[in-house]
């Protein structure tokens, strides 16, 4: 016997179209960690018959859409790729999409149009992804948001004629609080509340952070953190060393970190503060390497043996593979394969030198607590490169060679 769909309750039905055409339910996590999430959206439901259509269009009218045009498809590509922000179309269809909530127009005065524009559309959920790709952005090119015109325009879809609710207008708008220093900017349309306005306003004109601040700041949130892990609150300390990467324009994904804004640090030497006098670009790097150390401490206190070693070894192989590009960064690679760059690297004078032993010692643990042998014994020797004077890695170095064995402390946090 057939199921007769629309014999169930109106108020099912409105669930089954919600989950069906819903943003929230058309969104799939990324295949990769380094792509972004892709929506499917089942439209063929909008097909079935007059009843099913006009009942289930409510549902996909629900959804908040915005539509970004811009005349350079190479941003686009950007927004896509590098910021990684997930798109519901583009193309042509994005072209000629008319249901957004949002339109943004991104041009340069000035610059001569290749007669084209290229659009895409995203869900409301992802707007402050795209709003702090273009913040990173202009952080890393100094001056980029000097060039260009922001014009916002506000709309209801359905009625042209009605006002946008003012939480709505909060969410569509104050994420441009971080897009500061424009050639132009305007919103319009929708009877845009003063206030709204205003507030998005005063957030562009609050400058920036400096490099100096950004350090400061996530140098306070890593001694927080270690003081949390000496506390044994270590779901705190971990909390604490996100939010200190975060200070600095570093962001952690599940098991990937994004490093963003390096030519806001690069080649400048810091004027003020506890890092006067350092280059902003080897003082951010000292700092992430600690943090890194101290991160592995907290899961090996945990107990957590496969994150820390996880963490351990993705910094190692990126670290070799920054000083040896013949290594390549592959984690599942031949990790012992040669250590001569170890040697020549910590021969070089790596700024982060003392910190980067910690990370190889703990790495160590977290290969002893999981049966490998081979790897232990190499990243301790690794360890004794870095830190020579380190007691507590010659003695472990000592017993490891002679096959103990055993569970040994880590050294404190940096």
């Amino acid at each position: 016997m057939a199921f007769r769909f629309l014999h169930l309750p109106p108020e099912i039905r409105d669930h089954v179209y919600h989950d069906v055409l819903s943003c929230d339910n058309a969104r799939r996590p990324p295949a990769d960690d380094d792509k972004p999430a892709s929506y499917h959206f089942d439209l063929a439901i909008l097909r079935t018959n007059k009843q099913i259509y006009h009942e289930s269009k409510k549902a996909f009218q629900d959804n908040v859409f915005i539509k970004i045009t811009t005349p350079w498809i190479e941003s686009i590509e950007h927004i896509t790729s590098e910021g990684r922000v997930p798109i519901v179309n583009s193309g042509p269809t994005a072209e000629a999409f008319r249901l957004f909530h949002l339109w943004i127009w991104i041009d340069a005065p000035g610059v001569p149009s290749r007669g084209a524009n290229y659009s895409i559309i995203i869900c409301l959920d992802d707007l402050l992804a795209f709003t702090r790709m273009w913040r990173f952005s202009n952080l890393n090119h100094q001056g980029l948001n000097s060039h260009l015109r922001l014009k916002l325009i506000l709309q209801d879809p359905h009625d042209p004629h009605r006002k946008i609710p003012k939480a709505l207008q909060v969410r569509l708008l104050q994420p441009f609080g971080l897009i500061k220093d424009l050639h132009s900017f305007s919103v319009h349309g929708a009877k845009v509340l003063p206030s709204v306005e205003e507030s998005l306003k005063k957030e562009q004109a609050t400058p920036e952070p400096s490099p100096e601040e950004c350090l400061e700041t996530a140098t306070a949130l890593k001694d927080a953190g270690n003081k949390s892990l000496q506390a044994q609150d270590y779901a705190a300390a971990i909390q604490l060393y996100t939010e200190a990467f975060a200070a600095m324009h570093i962001t952690v994904s599940g098991h990937k970190r994004y490093i963003h804004a390096e030519g806001y640090y690069n080649l400048r030497e810091l004027t003020t503060g506890s890092y006067k006098g350092q280059n902003g670009h080897f003082a951010r790097i000292i700092l992430r390497v600690k943090l890194v150390a101290n991160l592995i401490q907290t899961y090996l206190k945990m107990e957590e043996w496969e994150e820390a070693h996880f963490w351990g070894k993705r910094s190692i192989v990126l670290f070799r593979a920054s000083c040896d590009p013949h290594q390549g960064n592959d984690l599942e690679g031949d990790f012992e394969k040669d250590w001569a760059w170890v040697q020549l690297s910590a021969a070089m004078g790596f700024p982060a030198r003392n910190a980067m032993g910690k990370i190889f010692y703990r790495t160590a643990l977290a290969s002893r607590a999981l049966g490998y042998k081979k790897e232990e014994r190499s990243l301790i020797r690794a360890a004794q490169v870095y830190s020579p004077y380190d007691e507590i890695i010659r003695a472990d170095l000592r017993r490891t060679m002679e096959h103990a064995g055993s569970d040994y402390e880590a050294t404190a946090t940096i």
